[in-house]
């Protein structure tokens, strides 16, 4: 999900106001929104929600994705999962971070358990190492369709489709600044014509 025309659209209308976007995972964009060190955040839920209110905007499914078209010739159950060389990213966060997080509590449920053979920190590094066939994936279906997604990545959706929700948060009552109002109005925009 690129949200950089959200950033040129306020920036063109509004050339004095200054910006600062910070690239976090969900995990500490909740914290920081919620400490006071930012106004609003974006997050993909589930997160740890007390003092936030949270404004779900769109839902985008996870998929799988291989180097190997036979390994998403049919939906993935998690006991495929669990069976991959799964390649995960956001290991700083590992299972605190929301799309692990469903993930988890799915295998959970199911008496599995997921255990990655490799954990990098950025999506663009595993889906490197996935497009050199050192084991499979998960990604948003917005990353599956960017430009910047290996093309001889092959995708495929969960038996049980998994959905990413994307979210605006803010502490309760706190009252956005004109400017975080309309950066978060364009960015609400952008996804839901995404």
């Amino acid at each position: 999900m690129h949200l950089v025309g959200a950033l040129e659209t306020f920036h063109a209308r509004h050339p004095r106001v200054r910006l600062r976007i910070v690239g976090l995972n969900s995990v500490e964009v909740a914290e920081a929104v919620t400490a006071g060190d930012l106004e609003a955040g974006l997050v993909v839920l589930p997160i740890d929600a007390e003092g936030l209110d949270i404004t779900p905007l769109m839902r985008d499914e996870v998929v799988y994705a291989s180097a190997d078209p036979a390994r998403t010739a049919r939906p993935v159950t998690m006991t495929d999962l669990a069976g991959a060389p799964l390649i995960l990213y956001d290991a700083h966060y590992g299972w605190r971070d929301p799309t692990r997080r469903q993930l988890a509590e799915r295998a959970q449920v199911e008496g599995i358990t997921l255990s990655p053979v490799v954990e990098v920190e950025q999506v663009d590094s595993a889906l490197h190492l996935v497009s050199r066939g050192a084991g499979d994936t998960i990604v948003s279906r917005a990353v599956a369709g960017s430009r910047t997604f290996p093309e001889n990545l092959h995708t495929v959706g969960f038996a049980e489709p998994l959905y990413d929700t994307i979210a605006v948060v803010r502490r309760q009552g706190a009252v956005l600044s004109p400017a975080t109002r309309e950066l978060a109005r364009l960015a609400r925009r952008m996804l839901l014509e995404h």
